[in-house]
Parts: structure tokens; sequence; C-alpha cells
């Protein structure tokens, strides 16, 4: 059993994850992304493997993003979403749920 050391837990042992980092996009007037600036070089976008919105918390700041999972040219494949309030573009890391495995 540990002690209880009658400090008080702070937020500075918190740190965010997976938060967004801004990045450059070229996209399509509709709004489909055709490349990313990845490490200094533009990328051309060869496929995009998923795609959904979210709009939400409206009673406070309100949010609204269309995400893309993007295949770049060299096979690298990253998440990336534009922010449509602020229009701007970030890249955020993101793994999808993977299905369980059932025991056989």
């Amino acid at each position: 059993m540990v002690e209880d050391s009658r400090t008080t837990a702070g937020a500075g042992g918190f740190r965010p994850l997976n938060q967004p980092t801004p990045i450059a996009v070229e996209a399509t007037p509709q709004g489909e992304p055709k490349a990313v600036l990845w490490r200094g070089v533009y990328r051309r976008v060869v496929a995009v493997h998923d795609r959904w919105r979210i709009d939400d918390e409206w009673w406070r700041d309100e949010i609204s993003r269309r995400y893309h999972v993007v295949e770049l040219e060299g096979g690298r494949r990253i998440t990336i979403f534009h922010d449509l309030i602020g229009d701007a573009w970030y890249a955020q890391p993101y793994e999808a749920p993977r299905e369980r495995r059932q025991a056989g």
C-alpha cells in the first residue's frame, strides 16, 4: 500500500495528447486535399482513404472540421483536417479503433 503524501494532485502532471499541428495543404475549390507540405516538400495526395465531418460544441466554442485520411506519394498515410471556422488546415495523429480479435 502506498502512503498518502497529503499533497494535492495538480494539473501540471497532465499534458494534452494528440494535439493538431498546423500544416500547409493545397485543396480543390470543393475542399478536397490535392497536396500536403510534408517535411518541407509538397507531396501529392494519391488517395483519400476516409473522410468525416465533426460539428460540435455550438453552445461554447464551436467546432466544425472536415477530416481526411490521405495517402501521400511515397506511401505515407496521415490524418488531416480543415477547420471550417478558422479556414486553416491541421495534421492530427489518429488511429482508428481496431476490431477485437476473437479467441478461437
